[in-house]
């Protein structure tokens, strides 16, 4: 018979891992599409004074990277996502935007694969 604590130890383990959610790639950071692209959201704060307008927001939460325009992963729904003043939103690998989490601004990506 196995012992009570062994039996406890592996209900709960068994529970642990079965709750753990993962994505497919291993991504930690939060990430949005928009027009076809994905972003990656960095620690990289912005000042309010370089935000220049709302251009769209989160339309709805994603497990997986996101592959439809203003899908996010990691990102609730209603996330506010601006124009940076100066910055033109293109396909290249210099193409960027900010993105409002908990009242703060942060720099998002592109993520370009590189060939």
């Amino acid at each position: 018979m196995i012992k009570r604590p062994i039996l406890l130890f592996l209900v709960t383990f068994l529970l642990l891992t079965g709750c753990n959610e993962r994505n497919q790639d291993n991504i930690s950071f939060p990430v949005f599409n928009w027009n076809g692209h994905n972003y990656i959201v960095t620690n990289e704060p912005i000042p309010n004074d370089e935000i220049e307008e709302k251009i769209g927001e989160i339309k709805e939460r994603t497990t997986d990277l996101p592959t439809k325009h203003e899908e996010g992963y990691r990102l609730d729904t209603g996330t506010n996502i601006y124009k940076i003043r100066g910055v033109e939103i293109t396909n290249d690998i210099d193409s960027n935007m900010a993105i409002e989490i908990e009242g703060e601004y942060r720099v998002a990506r592109i993520i370009v694969d590189i060939k």
